[in-house]
């Protein structure tokens, strides 16, 4: 598991301070970057790249402008050339939202999908949870 903070900003907020459910979606990315780029610093992103097929959010909870929340990354599916990372959105121990990203892995020099590279099935291997 990777956890991320994720500072809450004023724009991010609706009329009574409660997080717009859009938003959820850029805490969701700013996690899954931070997971790439703290397993695999050096990662070659035009030939070894990844693209999002899916995203699902369930809210739980309102999450406040006050509120100090992280989200705790996972590997939930590992495919053949496609995985699915799930996102733990928590303030104290608070699950105040879910979500799940399906990713396909992309060769952007030659324009097709291609099989998990085994050095990112390495690190997804290493964060795969069981659902």
């Amino acid at each position: 598991m990777i956890t991320t903070p994720i500072q809450i900003r004023f724009s991010d907020c609706d009329m009574l301070q409660h997080v717009n459910n859009a938003v959820y979606l850029q805490y969701f990315e700013i996690s899954r970057i931070n997971f790439f780029k703290s397993e695999i610093p050096t990662w070659d992103w035009k030939k070894k790249g990844i693209i999002l097929l899916k995203n699902t959010v369930e809210y739980k909870l309102p999450l406040l402008l006050t509120d100090e929340c992280r989200i705790e990354v996972n590997c939930i599916h590992i495919g053949s050339k496609s995985f699915t990372l799930n996102y733990n959105l928590k303030v104290d121990d608070n699950i105040k939202c879910y979500g799940e990203s399906v990713l396909v892995c992309y060769d952007f020099i030659e324009n097709k999908t291609i099989p998990i590279p085994d050095d990112l099935n390495s690190v997804l291997k290493k964060h795969l949870i069981t659902k």
